[in-house]
């Protein structure tokens, strides 16, 4: 009897170490994700507006190009941030990897505690200035689809621009904790 419960638990076991090293192996099969280039992205944005908007061929060029050209000033502003890459693990980005210093304590002229906030609700200005000149570019790209796309075409493309909202709470019934 102590030797069938053995092999019951020796069994479990290797089934166990079976699964684990299977998945292990689906994992390493799984091919890494592809980074789309700005033609790829421009592409796509293109042949959905076309899909949606039923665009003409020469619209379907210059909102190419107009797409194109915003989507190589997103990766270029992409790369220049951060050169692209994710930090490897363990490390966070504007690191130069490794430990920080085992000293015990903090450093002379160290205070410790956190930074000051500022004004409640105001932005850095680096952030400010980013979110100003993506303002202004967003903009300046809807002016020059407007004059692209017929106003039937413009209101249905802002139509497909609108956030979904996700359903609120009190749109269900309300069900009582249980």
């Amino acid at each position: 009897m102590k030797n069938t419960g053995r092999l019951w638990v020796l069994a479990v076991c290797l089934l166990c170490g079976m699964v684990c090293t299977q998945a292990q192996e689906q994992e390493k099969k799984q091919l890494p994700r592809e980074v789309s280039s700005p033609e790829k992205t421009a592409r796509k944005m293109t042949d959905r507006m076309k899909e949606e908007l039923q665009l003409t061929d020469k619209q379907y060029d210059k909102l190419y190009k107009l797409n194109l050209k915003e989507q190589q000033e997103h990766f270029a502003t992409m790369t220049e941030r951060g050169n692209g890459q994710r930090p490897s693990m363990g490390e966070r980005p504007g690191m130069g990897g490794g430990r920080p210093p085992m000293s015990g304590g903090m450093g002379p002229g160290m205070g410790g505690g956190r930074p000051p906030m500022g004004v409640p609700g105001e932005r850095p200005a680096m952030e400010k200035n980013t979110a100003e000149k993506m303002q202004k570019a967003a903009a300046k790209k809807e002016k020059k689809i407007k004059k692209i796309l017929t106003t039937e075409q413009y209101a249905k493309w802002l139509e497909m621009c609108q956030p979904q909202e996700p359903p609120r709470p009190q749109d269900y019934p309300h069900q009582p904790n249980m």
